[in-house]
């Protein structure tokens, strides 16, 4: 069984609702959360074709629409990624989003990949109010 059947059967079975796309050879499950101040962040789950390394998005963490918030921003998520180890923040077109890669040897383990998906979701929350406390001060 494929790395993909066996993380869409873990969904299932679990009842965990994500949307399956396929786009340029690359699967990939995605789902829209709220953070508990009610800002909705996309999570994705995204498989190489090969299906040997997984990469784990939360897009939306953030919008930077000052750019002369930009610079303390950067420093910010400097800060943040000297800290965390596996999540990393990145700001793109103003958007704060959330990244972690790795490599899936052999079989996937869907529970502990999904807990994966789940450490960028806790990230989130934890550093969205000091993102707003820059972007608004």
């Amino acid at each position: 069984m494929s790395n993909v059947a066996k993380f869409r059967d873990f969904l299932t079975s679990e009842k965990i609702y994500m949307n399956e796309l396929n786009e340029d050879g690359t699967t990939f499950f995605r789902a829209e959360q709220k953070l508990k101040d009610g800002w909705k962040v996309l999570l994705v789950f995204a498989f190489n074709q090969d299906e040997d390394v997984a990469d784990l998005f939360c897009f939306n963490v953030a919008e930077l629409k000052n750019p002369e918030k930009k610079q303390d921003v950067h420093t910010l998520l400097n800060e943040f990624n000297a800290n965390f180890r596996y999540s990393k923040l990145y700001e793109e077109n103003g958007t704060i989003s959330i990244r972690y890669s790795y490599s899936i040897e052999g079989d996937i383990i869907p529970d502990l990949a999904f807990r994966k998906l789940i450490m960028l979701l806790e990230t989130a929350q934890q550093v969205y109010p000091r993102l707003m406390e820059v972007i608004w001060s």
